[in-house]
């Protein structure tokens, strides 16, 4: 009934919550089941003896979340340890995974299926399954045996087959694959307004003429390296390079740029008039003390000390 209600909300287009089928390829027992919190664990966990198969999807999909709780088990696995169900969440995104056997009882690792539910805002599920498909080696909405992958989603999920799976893939990419397009137009027409700016601003200083035009060619070498990131569907390679050119822009700007050194060495030459004055004082500070001592030495002068006769003091006693 959980299933069939986020598929259906997940059509409906209105709701946060989207609902996708992917195929697994390959899983080893490379975790554990803290079964004391039913947390989900690396296989050097100390307490736990309890080893399942996460599989290649999960393990790449949590290790693209940022800052994600540690998942909890929903279901354990019984005596199959890659039929579970786990969910985790990472910021405004919550994530339910179920893994489950479509095909030849289990037996192989092409036997078994992620359900992956998504829960949150279109922005952030866009992005992070733009980025799993970018990760993994295969295209996940292709399934290794197709009349069982039939059978499995009519029995599972009967509002859902083939096409409309793929198609919740692929709407997902595109979002996100738009918003990246339109960050690099904007970051084009920045850079073509930066150039204007420089163009019409006269500096007398040709260093500053000459930074600004290596500045606006880095630029756009880093938005062509972003078209090219793109076209590979690499996200993060994509946000490298526009931050790149955002750094590169604001330096070679005229007004917030360049000009910011000028202001820089007038506040350097403050400090510089001030450790002058400083250093001044105690010059004049050091001079007024020798003086002082010479006119210390001065005070006393060369005059003869009288000599008392005290003789005949003594002789009139």
């Amino acid at each position: 009934m959980y299933r069939l209600l986020a598929t259906t909300m997940a059509e409906s287009g209105s709701s946060q919550t989207t609902t996708l089928i992917c195929q697994v390829l390959s899983a080893k027992p490379d975790h554990k089941i803290d079964e004391t919190n039913n947390l989900l664990r690396s296989k050097h966990f100390p307490s736990s003896k309890k080893v399942i198969y996460l599989g290649n999807v999960a393990t790449t999909l949590i290790s693209l979340l940022q800052l994600p709780e540690t998942p909890v088990f929903k279901n354990k696995p019984k005596y199959n340890e890659q039929k579970w169900e786990i969910i985790t969440t990472s910021g405004q995104l919550e994530i339910t995974i179920i893994s489950d056997s479509y095909w030849g009882f289990g037996l192989f690792n092409s036997s078994y299926l992620n359900t992956i539910i998504l829960d949150g805002p279109i922005s952030l599920r866009s992005r992070i399954i733009f980025d799993l498909v970018s990760a993994l080696p295969h295209k996940p909405w292709e399934f290794k045996h197709l009349s069982a992958i039939r059978r499995w989603m009519n029995k599972n999920y009967p509002n859902l087959d083939e096409k409309i799976n793929q198609n919740n893939w692929n709407e997902l990419m595109k979002y996100s694959k738009q918003r990246f397009e339109e960050m690099i137009e904007i970051m084009s027409q920045a850079i073509t307004k930066i150039s204007r700016k420089v163009k019409n601003t006269i500096s007398d200083d040709e260093t500053d003429n000459d930074k600004a035009a290596v500045l606006l060619a880095a630029a756009e070498f880093d938005l062509e390296l972003a078209k090219g990131a793109l076209a590979d569907d690499n996200g993060p390679a994509i946000e490298r390079a526009i931050s790149r050119i955002e750094a590169s822009l604001i330096e070679a700007d005229p007004e917030i740029g360049i000009n910011q050194k000028i202001d820089d060495e007038d506040e350097f030459g403050e400090h510089k008039l001030v450790i002058s004055e400083i250093t001044v004082d105690k010059e004049i500070s050091v001079t007024a003390n020798l003086e002082t001592v010479n006119e210390i030495d001065s005070i006393i002068p060369d005059e003869e000390i009288p000599l008392i006769d005290l003789t005949g003091v003594s002789e009139q006693e």
